[in-house]
């Protein structure tokens, strides 16, 4: 017993001493009876027991909570260790004391993800391996090794004092099945955005399919042996395999086909397959250490053309009902972007190959499904000589008769309806003498606003000429922290030279059909807010990020930890 327990136990029995004395009782008894002492001393007896008791119980679970403490700072110093032996060499023992992300280059797959993790600009991919470029400017924010997907982490953050949590993924077993049975996860989505992995996934999951289907035999009701879901490299190689092993597949892309590494890469841009020791076994084809961004896609047409691949564009996927709910297969309901037109399937497999960038986010103001009425021309050379009449034959410009030069004319076009607001630019050669409101402050929005005001060099690093386009920038605040420096000298070069108005700390009130309604981004209510700007608009392009395709997957119910 500890002391103080002592002192309360004896003050207990004085007490009722005193009030044993105080009652008169004999004194031959020791002023109370036999049975009152022996009532005292079961008294005093089981109050100091009470009391060893839960003295012992605490100190339990004080030893307990300081061996857990202990375990958990000794797991994470092992875990921690394990990755920091893994950097080897990579760490300079007179590298600054403060937080720094180490980089082991044996390891990084060149993938991206750290450096787009962090915010400050410390880190850049060179050489198709990350490389902190600015160490200085490090805030220890340590989302890149959060984000880094190769285990062991080839991105670590040293001299840091925070607990950095594990890595959130969509939970899948070793044949890419996640834990909805018969619903299959490749690429990017499942945490390692590497387009040599992607078409490695694509090709491996297919046979996986296929040796699941033998065992569970013909079933004739079903439309489709599987759906592929997204065609990116990961999806595009599982159609092609899926049509060379004679599955009966649908593919289903919301966009057009590899429309992700065709936006997220610019013109001209060499992409290494990383990790180079790494053989592809997909079925598409990716030859070499790398290669343009042209001549790589340029080769995946071809295998679509080469095997004659079927793939639904521009449908995308809204919901996969599971087995059970309405029938013993998968059912798919799809939607055709151009006429809204609805679709359903039902196949016996699902692969989801979907991307991690997930949908486009809308502005949700009012007027953002708006549509323009688009009137275009084209010069037309004319079929005979004015003067003469003689036949012009070829691309002649003179008529060989007469002499006579064949004069251009123009040539209306039939109208056509186009959406006002767009998420993507496929091509700046498509507007010309346009009012163009750009939204965004990364670096897919300001390439835009440049791309539509100016003309680049073929490796888009300078500026060569000016457009004819009147274009305004909004920006919620002001520019991201990852903005590259390249874009952010352009951009500026634009400002300054009058070609695009940006609109700082102001963002979209409303879109009518001549204008942009401009207000305070600290404004919450867009009814309620004064308007700060009008800007005379024809097109609107929202480059404001895309939704992850969490709240999709869980839709089906797979588990993301």
């Amino acid at each position: 017993m500890k002391r103080s327990q002592i002192v309360i136990t004896l003050l207990l029995l004085a007490v009722v001493l005193v009030a044993g004395f105080a009652s008169g009782f004999s004194a031959s008894f020791g002023a109370l009876p036999p049975a009152g002492w022996l009532a005292v001393t079961v008294f005093v007896g089981v109050v100091g027991l009470a009391l060893v008791l839960a003295d012992t119980l605490r100190g339990r679970r004080q030893v307990l909570e300081a061996m857990a403490d202990s375990e958990m700072q000794s797991s994470e110093q092992r875990r921690t260790m394990v990755m920091v032996e893994s950097l080897g060499a990579a760490l300079d023992p007179d590298g600054p004391p403060y937080p720094h992300p180490v980089i082991n280059t044996a390891t990084c797959i060149g993938c991206h993800a750290c450096v787009d993790a962090c915010p400050h600009d410390v880190l850049a991919i060179v050489n198709g391996k990350a490389t902190p470029v600015a160490i200085e400017q490090c805030m220890e924010d340590t989302s890149c090794q959060v984000e880094c997907p190769t285990v062991p982490k080839s991105c670590i953050v040293i001299n840091t004092t925070k607990k950095i949590p594990e890595r959130k993924v969509p939970n899948r077993d070793p044949r890419f099945m996640t834990n909805v049975p018969g619903v299959y996860l490749i690429g990017d989505v499942s945490g390692v955005p590497l387009i040599k992995n992607a078409i490695n996934e694509g090709g491996a999951v297919i046979d996986f399919i296929v040796e699941d289907l033998k065992h569970e035999g013909k079933n004739g009701q079903a439309d489709y042996d599987v759906a592929i879901i997204g065609i990116g490299p990961a999806g595009l190689s599982a159609t092609a395999l899926a049509k060379q092993r004679g599955l009966k597949y649908i593919a289903l892309e919301q966009d057009k086909i590899v429309a992700t590494i065709d936006q997220t890469y610019q013109a001209g841009k060499y992409v290494y397959f990383n990790p180079v020791e790494k053989p592809v076994v997909g079925g598409i084809n990716l030859a070499g250490a790398g290669a343009t961004k042209e001549v790589m896609i340029g080769s995946w047409m071809e295998t679509v053309r080469s095997n004659g691949l079927v793939i639904n564009e521009f449908e995308g996927c809204k919901s996969v009902k599971l087995p059970g709910e309405t029938s013993g297969f998968f059912i798919i309901e799809t939607e055709q972007e151009k006429n809204k037109r609805k679709m359903q399937y039902s196949v016996r497999r699902v692969i989801l190959a979907i991307g991690n960038r997930g949908t486009p986010m809308k502005l949700g103001v009012a007027g953002e499904d708006a549509k323009v009425t688009v009137t275009a021309t084209e010069m037309v050379m004319p079929a005979f000589c004015n003067k003469c009449g003689e036949k012009r034959l070829g691309e002649v410009r003179f008529c060989q008769s007469c002499g006579q030069q064949f004069v251009p004319k123009l040539k209306q076009r039939p109208a056509f309806e186009d959406d006002k607001v767009k998420y993507k630019l496929s091509d700046p050669n498509d507007y010309s003498g346009k009012h163009i409101v750009v939204v965004g402050a990364g670096n897919s929005a300001i390439e835009a606003a440049v791309d539509l005001a100016a003309y680049r060099s073929d490796d888009g690093t300078k500026i060569t000429g000016w457009r004819d386009n009147t274009v305004s920038l909004v920006v919620r605040s002001n520019f991201k922290g990852d903005l590259k420096l390249g874009n952010k000298m352009m951009v500026y070069e634009c400002i300054d030279e009058g070609k695009i108005t940006a609109y700082f700390g102001q963002t979209i009130k409303e879109i009518t059909p001549e204008e942009v309604i401009l207000m305070s981004a600290r404004e919450r209510d867009a009814k309620s807010a004064k308007e700060t700007a009008s800007v005379k608009n024809d097109y609107v392009f929202a480059l404001i990020g895309g939704e992850k395709p969490t709240k999709f997957l869980e839709s089906i119910g797979i588990k993301i930890g």
